[in-house]
C-alpha cells in the first residue's frame, strides 16, 4: 500500500470529489441504521384505492423513473423511422453534472433535516409516509452500494494488511482472541463497503465532467516548476553528467549495493536475539556462550559466503556493463572503489551497530520492552567448597563472557575484505574493510551489561542467607562437634539423639529447601549445594551410626567371649586340687552374678540392635555375631549341669591322690635326715666344693618340700581337712643351715684369694678386699662357736687361720692397688726401697707380697695418701669439664625483628659461679701441683666466659630497651 503524502500548509485546496458528498459516512460506533430501525409504510395517503394498497417494492420503487418517465420495456425494440426522426429533430439537451450536483445537494439536506428526537405532527408522519423523489435516490443509491455490486469480482482485504494492524497491537493485548476476531471482521466488512462504494461513485461518474478551471495560487516555491521549458534544465543537465562521472555514490552498482543489503541484509544480526526469545529453559552461561559464537559464526558466513559473493557479482556485471571506471586511471579506479568500500564498511557498522543495542537489549530489559526478559535466564549452582558456598560459574565469570561477546561481534565484522581484493589479482595486499564502533558507544553498551549483572547478582547473594541454618554444616561446625562427641563418653540413649538429629536435618534439607529459584536474570540452582549439605549430615549421622555399630560389635563380641569363657572354663577338667576348687568358685560366681550381669547387657544389646537394623545396614558377619550372642544365654543352663558332673568326678579323685601324696612326703623327709647326718662326719677342707654341692641340692630339696606342705595344707583346706604342719622339715632346715653357711664361705675365701693374688693389680679394689675378707673372718668365727660336729668345726678354724694370714697384706694391698697411683708416685716408691718399681698391667698382686715390702709400708702409707688426694682432685676436675659437655645456650627469636636474644641462663650462671668457686678452692689445695697448669686455664676458661656473659647480658639489655624507640612508626 502505498503512502498517503500530507499536503503542504500553502497547498491550494484541492475542489473535493462531489460524489462523496453523498456517500454514508461510517460512524465510530456500529449501530443499525435509522432508516433500517424504523422501515418506512410508504402509505400516500389514507382512502386509497385496492390497486394503492399493493405491497411496496422497494426494488422496483429504486429502479422506476421519475413520475413523467414512460414505461420500462421488457424487451429491445428496433426503432422507427418516425422515432428515429423524432429523436433527430428533438435533440435532449441534458446538464448531468449540474442534476447530480442538485441531487446531492437533496440528499445532503435530507440526512442533515433528520431528526428522530424531533417531535412531529400526525400531518409531518402523513408526508413522511410516502418517500419523496430525493428519498427514493437516496434509497437508490443505497440499495446500489448494497445489492448492485457483485463481491465475486471485487478484491477482498489482503491478509497482510490485518498482519500488519496486528503487529501495531502489543502482546498483552492478543490474548484477547475472541475480540480481535470480531474487530477483523468489522474490518473485513468496512473494506468491502468502501470498495463497492468506491465502484458505485466510479459508474456513476460522468466522463464529461471537468474540473473547473479556476486560476490557483502556487506558493513561490512552486511557481518554478510551472515555467515551461525551464530555465535551468541546461545547468541540470551538466551537472548530472557530472555527478554521473565523478559522484560514484549515484553509480549503478552502489545503488544495487545499498538496495541488496537493505532487501536482503538489513534484518541480519550478528547474535540473533529470537532464538533466545524463544527458549523456556535457562541457559548454562558456557552453552549460551556457545549459541552466541555459533550465531557469530552463522553471521560471518553470511557476510562472506552471501553477501560478499552478491556484492561481487554486482561489481562483476557492472564491469562488464561499463558502470566501472576503468585500471588504468588509478584516481577513479582508487576513488570508485574507496567509495564502494565506504558505503559496505558503512552497512558493516550499521549491522555492528544493531547487533550490539540487540545484545545490549538481551541482557538488559529496556524500561518499555513487553518481556520481562528478552532471555530465558542464566543458570547458577550452587555449590559447596570447602567451608563456604560457592557460585559456579561465579559473576565475575559472567560478566567476562557477556562482555567478551562485543569484542568477538567487533572482530567479526572486521574480517570482509575490500571487493577490489576478489576482483583484481593485485589487490590481495589491501587491508580488509573496518568498520568503526565509537569506543564510547561501546563502552557504554559494556557498562550497561556489566551494571545489570551487578544489580542482578544482589539477589542471590542474598538469597545464599537462605542456608544460614545449616552454617554448622558448612564450617564444618558440625563435623568438629560430632568428633568431640564421638571422643567423650555417652550412654547409648544420646547416641540415639544425635544420629536422629542428623538425619532430621537431611531431610529437611533434601525435601524442605527449593532445588530451582528463579531470581531475576538468573535461575539458582541448588541440587548440587543441597546433595553436598545432605551428603555431610549423612555422613555425620553415619559416622555415629558406625560408632553405635562398632560400639554394639566390640559389646557383642565381648559378651560371646564372656559365654564361650564361661563355658570353656566351665567344661573343662581341673588339673589338680586347686584348680578344682577355682572352678566351684568360678561358677558359683558366675551363677550369683555374672549371668544377671550379662543378662543386663543382652537387654541393652537388643535395644542396640533395634535402633541399628531400623537406621543402619549389617553386614553378614555382624548378623552371625548377633545371633551367637543372643543363642549363648539359653545354652547356659545346660553347659552348668554338665560342669556339677565335672567336679562331682574330680572332687573324689583329687582326695584319694591327696592321701597318697602326704605318705609319700613323709618317706621323702626321712631320707633328708640320714643326709644330714652324714655332714656332721665331713671335715676334709680340700673337699669343701663338693660338700658345699651336695648341702645346696638339700637346701633345695627342703624349700620343695616347704611348697609341697604349703600345697597340702591348701588342698586340706578345700576338702575341708585340718591341715598338717610337718616339724620334721623346719628341724632339718634349722640344722642343715651352719653347714651350708661353712661351705659357702670356704669355697668363696678361696676363689677370692686366687682372683686377688693371681689377678692384675690394678683390678683389685682395696675397699672392697678389705670388706669382704671383715665379713668371712666374723661369719667363720660364729661358726666355730656354734657347729656341734668337732670336724666341721676344726674346718671352720682352719679357713679362719687363712683369713687372719691374709689380713695382715691388707696395709700392703691399700697401700699399692690405690687407683690413684701414678708414674710419680710409683717413682717415689722406687726411691723409698732403693730399685725401681714400675708395675706393668700385667703384675699381680702375688709378685708385690712376694717382695717383702712390709718394712716400707709407713712410707708407702705417705704416697698412698698423698695418690688418693691428688686422684680426687683430678676426678673433681674432669666432673666439672664434663658437666660443660650437654649445656647449651638457648637462642630465640625477638619477636619478628629477625634478631635473636640469649635466655634461660639461670642454671649456667648458677652452674658457672659454682665451678669458679670450686676451681679457686682446688687451686688452694697443696695436692694440687701435679694439676696446677690445667686447673689454672679451667679457671681461666670459666673467668672468661663469665665475662662475655656478663658483657652480652648488658649489650642484650640495652638493645631491648632501645629497640621499641627506633622501631616505632614515628621514628621509621
Amino acid at each position: 500500500m502505498s503512502q498517503i503524502e500530507r499536503p503542504y500548509k500553502n497547498d491550494p485546496p484541492k475542489k473535493q470529489n462531489d460524489n462523496g458528498l453523498f456517500l454514508p459516512q461510517l460512524p465510530q460506533k456500529r449501530i443499525t441504521p435509522q432508516w433500517r430501525q424504523n422501515p418506512p409504510s410508504f402509505v400516500l395517503k389514507p382512502g386509497t384505492s385496492k390497486e394503492s394498497e399493493k405491497e411496496f417494492d422497494l426494488v422496483a420503487e429504486l429502479t422506476a423513473p421519475g413520475p413523467h418517465a414512460k414505461k420500462r420495456k421488457t424487451k429491445l425494440e428496433p426503432i422507427s423511422k418516425t422515432q428515429a426522426a423524432e429523436s433527430s429533430s428533438k435533440p435532449k439537451v441534458s446538464h448531468p453534472k449540474k442534476d447530480r450536483q442538485q441531487f446531492r445537494n437533496a440528499l445532503v439536506d435530507i440526512v442533515t433535516s433528520f431528526d428522530p428526537e424531533e417531535p412531529t405532527s400526525s400531518q409531518d408522519e402523513l408526508r413522511r409516509a410516502s418517500p419523496t423523489q430525493a428519498e427514493k435516490n437516496l434509497m437508490r443509491y443505497h440499495y446500489y452500494i448494497q445489492n448492485g455490486i457483485d463481491t465475486e469480482h471485487v478484491a477482498p482485504m489482503e491478509d497482510s494488511w490485518l498482519d500488519h494492524v496486528l503487529c501495531l497491537i502489543k502482546d498483552t493485548l492478543k490474548s484477547h482472541t475472541e475480540t480481535i476476531e470480531k474487530l477483523s471482521d468489522e474490518m473485513r466488512e468496512d473494506y468491502l463497503l468502501s470498495v463497492k462504494k468506491a465502484i458505485v461513485d466510479f459508474v456513476l461518474r460522468d466522463l464529461r465532467e471537468r474540473e473547473d478551471e479556476t486560476d490557483v495560487v502556487l506558493p513561490e516555491h512552486r511557481q518554478e516548476l510551472a515555467v515551461v521549458p525551464k530555465p535551468w534544465e541546461p545547468r541540470f543537465h551538466a551537472a548530472r553528467n557530472a555527478m554521473m562521472q565523478d559522484l560514484y555514490a549515484v553509480n549503478p552498482c552502489m545503488r544495487l549495493v545499498l538496495s541488496l543489503w537493505f532487501k536482503h541484509f538489513n534484518g541480519l544480526r550478528l547474535v540473533d536475539g529470537s532464538q533466545f526469545r524463544k527458549m523456556q529453559n535457562a541457559l548454562e552461561l558456557k552453552a549460551f556462550q556457545g549459541i552466541v559464537i555459533k550465531s557469530v559464526d552463522a553471521a560471518k558466513d553470511e557476510l562472506l559466503k552471501k553477501w560478499f559473493d552478491e556484492v561481487l557479482n554486482i561489481f562483476f556485471k557492472g564491469n562488464k556493463q561499463k558502470f566501472i571506471p576503468n585500471n588504468q586511471n588509478a584516481k577513479k579506479f582508487e576513488k570508485f572503489y574507496n567509495c564502494a568500500a565506504t558505503l559496505m564498511t558503512q552497512n558493516l557498522q550499521n549491522l555492528g551497530l544493531a547487533s550490539i543495542e540487540e545484545y545490549t537489549h538481551i541482557l538488559c530489559n529496556s524500561p518499555d520492552a513487553i518481556m520481562e526478559y528478552q532471555h530465558p535466564g542464566f543458570v547458577v549452582r550452587l555449590i559447596l567448597e570447602n567451608d563456604g558456598i560457592k557460585f559456579e560459574p561465579e559473576f565475575a565469570d559472567f560478566t567476562t563472557v557477556f562482555l567478551s561477546v562485543f569484542d568477538v561481534m567487533m572482530k567479526a565484522i572486521s574480517v570482509v575484505p575490500r571487493i577490489e581484493t576478489r576482483l583484481y589479482k593485485d589487490g590481495k595486499d589491501v587491508p580488509p574493510l573496518k568498520p568503526t564502533i565509537l569506543p564510547e558507544v561501546l563502552e557504554a553498551r559494556k557498562t550497561a551489561v556489566e551494571a545489570t549483572v551487578q544489580r542482578e547478582s544482589q539477589a542471590p547473594q542474598e538469597f545464599i542467607a537462605r542456608f544460614d541454618a545449616y552454617q554448622h554444616l558448612i564450617s564444618s561446625q558440625a563435623e568438629d562437634e560430632v568428633q568431640r562427641f564421638l571422643a567423650g563418653d555417652h550412654s547409648f540413649q544420646e547416641y540415639c539423639a544425635e544420629v536422629l538429629k542428623y538425619l532430621a536435618l537431611k531431610e529437611e534439607i533434601e525435601f524442605g529447601v527449593r532445588k530451582v529459584v528463579k531470581l531475576g536474570m538468573f535461575e539458582m540452582h541448588c541440587d548440587d549445594l543441597i546433595f553436598a549439605l545432605a551428603k555431610r549430615a549423612d555422613s555425620l549421622a553415619t559416622r555415629l551410626l558406625q560408632r553405635i555399630s562398632r560400639d554394639h560389635m566390640e559389646t557383642n563380641r565381648r559378651l560371646a567371649d564372656e559365654f564361650e569363657q564361661i563355658a570353656e572354663r566351665a567344661l573343662s577338667t581341673p588339673a589338680d586340687t586347686a584348680q578344682l576348687m577355682e572352678l566351684k568358685e568360678y561358677i558359683e560366681k558366675v551363677e550369683t552374678v555374672t549371668l544377671g550381669e550379662l543378662e543386663a547387657k543382652l537387654v541393652a544389646a537388643r535395644d542396640r540392635l533395634a535402633f541399628l537394623v531400623e537406621y543402619a545396614v549389617s553386614t553378614p558377619q555382624e548378623m552371625r555375631l548377633n545371633n551367637a550372642t543372643f543363642q549363648w544365654f539359653d545354652r547356659m543352663p545346660d553347659v552348668l549341669q554338665e560342669n556339677r558332673k565335672i567336679v562331682a568326678d574330680k572332687q573324689q579323685a583329687y582326695e584319694d591322690a591327696l592321701k597318697t601324696k602326704r605318705e609319700r612326703f613323709v618317706e621323702d623327709l626321712n631320707n633328708y635326715a640320714k643326709t644330714l647326718e652324714e655332714f656332721q662326719a665331713q671335715g676334709d677342707l680340700a673337699e669343701v666344693g663338693k660338700y658345699l654341692k651336695r648341702a645346696t641340692a638339700l637346701q633345695q630339696k627342703l624349700e620343695e618340700a616347704q611348697e609341697r606342705i604349703e600345697a597340702f595344707n591348701v588342698e586340706e583346706e578345700s576338702f575341708g581337712w585340718q591341715t598338717t604342719n610337718y616339724p620334721q622339715r623346719t628341724d632339718l632346715w634349722n640344722k642343715l643351715s651352719p653347714y651350708l653357711g661353712l661351705y659357702q664361705g670356704a669355697v668363696k675365701f678361696a676363689d677370692y684369694h686366687k682372683e686377688w693374688t693371681d689377678g692384675p693389680y690394678n683390678k683389685v679394689d682395696p675397699d672392697f678386699v678389705e670388706a669382704e675378707v671383715g665379713n668371712l673372718w666374723r661369719g667363720m668365727y660364729k661358726l666355730e662357736k656354734s657347729l656341734e660336729s668337732a670336724a666341721a668345726r676344726n674346718m671352720a678354724s682352719k679357713v679362719k687361720e687363712q683369713l687372719d694370714q691374709f689380713k695382715e697384706h691388707l696395709p700392703l694391698i691399700g697401700c699399692l692397688c690405690n687407683p690413684g697411683m701414678r708414674e710419680r708416685h710409683w717413682q717415689q716408691v722406687s726411691d723409698i726401697v732403693g730399685y725401681t718399681i714400675m708395675p706393668e698391667p700385667d703384675v699381680t698382686l702375688l709378685q708385690f707380697l712376694n717382695m717383702k715390702l712390709e718394712p716400707f709400708l709407713e712410707q708407702f702409707e705417705s704416697v698412698s695418701e698423698a695418690a688418693s688426694k691428688e686422684f680426687s682432685l683430678e676426678k673433681a676436675l674432669e666432673k666439672m669439664q664434663g658437666e660443660w659437655d650437654e649445656i647449651e645456650f638457648a637462642l630465640l627469636a625477638y619477636r619478628e625483628t629477625g634478631t635473636y636474644i640469649l635466655s634461660s641462663i639461670d642454671e649456667i650462671q648458677m652452674l658457672l659461679d659454682d665451678q669458679i668457686v670450686k676451681t679457686q678452692t682446688m687451686r688452694g689445695s697443696p695436692f694440687i701441683k701435679p694439676f696446677e697448669t690445667e686447673i689454672k686455664e679451667w679457671e681461666e676458661k670459666l673467668i672468661l666466659l663469665q665475662e662475655i656473659l656478663d658483657e652480652w647480658l648488658k649489650v642484650q639489655a640495652t638493645w631491648l630497651y632501645l629497640e621499641p624507640i627506633f622501631s616505632s612508626p614515628d621514628i621509621m
